[in-house]
Parts: structure tokens; C-alpha cells; sequence
């Protein structure tokens, strides 16, 4: 994923409604009670990953529009997923 400050809004928003729909697939997978534990956990761990960069994205979007203030998505969990 690519750095997001260099992106336009009309790139951000694209790229939320993308990751929206990364997200919600990923969920469908979790409770996708025909699939192995392991393709489910997968599922897990892809939702997890997405719903940080959905955050992100939003995040971005209201800084962009001059409302960063308002942004309610700052992260309040641990994520072992970040890179180091």
C-alpha cells in the first residue's frame, strides 16, 4: 500500500470503496461455516488488515477535507500486522 499522503481525494475515496469491499468479503469468509478453520482464520486476519487501512483511508479523507478534527476512527486495539 502506498504512502497515502500522496494521494488526491478522489484517489482516497476510490481506494476506500475498494478496501469497504476487501473488508466485507473477508467477513464472509469468517462466517463461512463450509470453510476449513484455517481459510477462516485467514479471513480474520485479511478483515483485521483492512478495517486498519479503511480507518486510514478515512482518516486521510477528512484531513483532506478539513475536518481531520472529526475523524472517529483513530485505532484503540493493538495490531501485530503493521510493518516494523
Amino acid at each position: 500500500m502506498s504512502d497515502i499522503s500522496k494521494k488526491s481525494i478522489g484517489y482516497l475515496i476510490d481506494e476506500l470503496i475498494t478496501t469497504d469491499m476487501k473488508c466485507w468479503f473477508a467477513q464472509e469468509d469468517i462466517m463461512d461455516e463450509s470453510l476449513s478453520t484455517e481459510k477462516r482464520l485467514q479471513g480474520a486476519i485479511r478483515a483485521q488488515e483492512m478495517n486498519n487501512r479503511r480507518n486510514q483511508l478515512i482518516a486521510a479523507i477528512d484531513s483532506e477535507l478539513g475536518q481531520g478534527h472529526l475523524s472517529p476512527t483513530s485505532k484503540s486495539y493493538h495490531t501485530y500486522f503493521e510493518k516494523k
